[in-house]
C-alpha cells in the first residue's frame, strides 16, 4: 500500500475510535509524517529525535521547527498546535492538513520573534502556543511548497531506515 493509502486507513480507524469514545484527536502520526514532508519541501535533512528547538536543517541551513495539525470541515479556529518552548531555530513551518483528504490546506512559516510576538505564552506548557486560525496571520505563505511535498509523501510506498 502507498502512504496516502494507509493514511485513509488510518483516519477511518480514527474516526471509529473517536466514534466509540476511545481516542480524543487525530493528530497520532501527522507530526512525523510533516517533519518528513518538510524535509523533502526544504531539501533538508532531519535533526535527531532528542533536538529541542527544530525537527529539521534545510539546505540553505536554517534550523526548521515544524508544528502540523489535522483538521476536519467542523474544527474550531481556536485548535492550537503543540506549544513551542524554545525559539532556538530559524523559521517554524506550521501546517494543517485536512482530516478528510489527507491534503495540505495551508503552511506558513513564522520567524521566532513571530512567534514570540504572535503566540500565547502558556505558563502551564512553558510554551508558546498558536492557534491554527492565526497562522495566516505572519509570516511567509508556503503552501503549495508543502502541498507539493506532501502529495510526494502519500504517494511513497517504502522508505528506508536512516542510519
Amino acid at each position: 500500500m502507498t502512504v496516502g493509502q494507509l493514511l485513509t486507513l488510518y483516519a477511518d480507524i480514527l474516526t471509529e475510535l473517536r466514534r466509540r469514545g476511545l481516542v480524543r484527536t487525530k493528530n497520532a502520526p501527522l507530526g512525523d509524517l510533516a517533519e518528513y514532508a518538510a524535509a523533502l519541501a526544504y531539501g533538508g535533512l532531519l535533526a535527531k529525535n532528542s533536538e529541542k528547538s527544530y525537527d529539521l536543517t534545510a539546505a540553505d541551513g536554517r534550523r526548521i521547527q515544524v508544528k502540523a495539525r489535522s483538521v476536519d470541515r467542523n474544527a474550531s479556529p481556536s485548535q492550537t498546535f503543540s506549544p513551542i518552548r524554545t525559539l532556538g531555530f530559524d523559521v517554524t513551518v506550521f501546517i494543517i492538513v485536512d482530516a478528510d483528504t489527507n491534503s495540505v490546506k495551508s503552511a506558513f512559516e513564522w520567524s521566532p520573534t513571530e512567534v514570540g510576538t504572535l503566540g500565547r505564552w502558556s505558563e502551564h506548557t512553558k510554551g508558546h502556543v498558536v492557534r491554527i486560525g492565526q497562522i495566516r496571520a505572519a509570516g511567509t505563505d508556503v503552501t503549495e511548497m508543502m502541498q507539493g511535498a506532501w502529495a510526494q509523501l502519500l504517494d511513497l510506498v517504502e522508505t528506508v531506515e536512516p542510519d
